[in-house]
């Protein structure tokens, strides 16, 4: 199920990647003096309107998800996402260039729409499988994989900058992301469907044919067990035995669940993320040459997956609540030399915010990006799982959405142009975001979701969950 994951860490960055491209300049961009630049408006909706798509389809990815399954969800996304790609493969073809940048808006528009059910349903299916011991390692999965797509992006163009102005320089690229979404949809067809997705519908066999194919014979009667006495507990702990609706979520115990599942999600973006995705192009408008700048990129990618695998191990060792806290705070400390650096002028001012750019996407593997996928997933009831992750991603989908948009207005030329000075704004956003880390996200660290359901009943407060110990078996 990694899959989805690596879609999404390809196309964040695909934007920003394909501008070292002189033959995307050409075709998309325009004259600032003697400068080929992307006009801000521009970039900054081809980022914002992938957003948009995120959030449509974390609207209607999970009543699909709960009616229809996880493997059908995630069918469908690769399905989005694969007509997504051509739009975008084709957009060049329109003489006028309005008309190609706004067909390269559209594209990325349903491009989004499908990465989102795509990584919502990963999401909810991992959570839904991994055994308790693993689940960091498994969850941790999320960031690692869309690190890797990063890294496969960055690849593909790094080889892609000698071709010069042909245009097959930068439609190489776009065309990658098919063997990607194909790699999806071959998932859904071989993956067998979520057991909790069974079990929901009072489908026994289904859900041990299900187990049967993730988890050794010997384990199947008590997993079974376990995860019918999740539903159950949580069915009692509603006021009816309704259907689970959005409305649920944001009601009773179930609203704390759902902000801290929101909080996990868009932390990312306190932390500057989407600065990082524009670092390419942020380097060559600052004065660093393409194959450079790429190369940044590479090494950034490269770092962030040995990060995030390290941040298995904290998560299992140190904890995800002490992870996210420390891993921001040093987020912090790292946008703020960032900043001051950019009061210089000079090759190496420039260099030194090529190199912190990557000592900020380590900490923030430690930190959001390996372990915020995993309290996001791990936190919500497991009735309301499908529907609290897709609240989730909308939160995420709508807080990239307003990040991409004005970001590259900040740094951009012609613009704000604050250039490197733009991270002192994601300072103040990481000392804020660790803040709330200490105030509202608790240690989930080897809870069964059974204990979890009976901490968040009982109102367990934020700083105790570590020390609470279970009453009853």
């Amino acid at each position: 199920m990694a899959s989805g994951p690596m879609a999404f860490g390809f196309d964040i960055v695909i934007v920003g990647v394909v501008t070292a491209i002189p033959a995307f300049l050409e075709t998309f961009g325009e004259l600032y003096g003697e400068q080929l630049i992307l006009p801000s408006l521009w970039l900054s909706l081809w980022n914002a309107m992938m957003s948009f798509g995120l959030i449509v389809g974390s609207v209607i990815n999970g009543p699909i998800t709960d009616r229809f399954g996880r493997k059908v969800s995630m069918a469908t996304g690769a399905f989005i996402l694969s007509i997504g790609i051509a739009i975008v493969y084709t957009s060049d073809e329109p003489t006028d260039i309005t008309h190609r940048r706004i067909m390269f808006m559209f594209g990325k528009i349903v491009i989004g729409t499908g990465l989102s059910m795509l990584l919502s349903t990963c999401q909810t299916f991992n959570s839904e499988v991994a055994p308790t011991k693993l689940r960091a390692p498994l969850l941790s999965l999320f960031q690692f994989s869309a690190t890797l797509g990063m890294l496969i992006a960055a690849v593909v163009a790094q080889n892609e900058t000698k071709i010069g102005l042909q245009r097959l320089s930068y439609r190489v690229c776009f065309a990658t992301q098919w063997a990607l979404a194909g790699t999806a949809l071959l998932a859904a067809v071989i993956i067998p469907e979520s057991p909790v997705y069974y079990l929901r519908r009072g489908n026994f066999d289904g859900a041990r044919k299900s187990l049967l194919r993730l988890h050794s014979a010997d384990t199947i009667d008590s997993q079974i067990v376990a995860l019918q006495a999740a539903l159950d507990q949580e069915r009692a702990f509603e006021e009816s035995n309704q259907s689970a609706t959005y409305l649920q979520c944001f009601k009773g115990t179930n609203l704390r669940r759902t902000r801290i599942v929101v909080y996990a999600s868009i932390l990312q973006q306190f932390l500057g993320v989407s600065f990082i995705s524009n670092g390419t192009y942020f380097l060559i408008t600052a004065g660093m040459t393409p194959s450079n700048s790429v190369m940044v990129l590479e090494i950034v990618s490269g770092l962030s997956m040995v990060s995030n695998i390290i941040s298995w191990f904290l998560a299992s060792s140190v904890g995800r609540r002490n992870s996210l806290l420390f891993g921001s705070i040093g987020v912090g400390i790292i946008w703020t030399s960032v900043g001051i650096s950019a009061c210089f002028k000079g090759s190496t001012a420039l260099w030194y915010t090529g190199v912190a750019m990557n000592v900020v996407m380590v900490f923030y593997n430690l930190a959001a990006g390996g372990i915020g996928p995993i309290v996001a997933a791990e936190t919500s009831s497991i009735r309301l799982r499908a529907k609290t992750n897709s609240v989730g991603f909308f939160a995420s989908s709508l807080m990239s959405w307003a990040f991409t948009f004005f970001v590259p207005y900040m740094f951009n030329v012609g613009n704000a142009d604050w250039g490197g000075k733009t991270a002192f704004f994601f300072t103040g956003l990481s000392f804020i975001a660790a803040l709330v880390i200490f105030l509202e996200i608790p240690e989930m660290k080897n809870r069964t979701y059974v204990e979890l359901d009976e901490m968040f009943e009982k109102h367990i407060p934020t700083r105790r969950f570590k020390e609470y110990a279970r009453e009853t078996d």
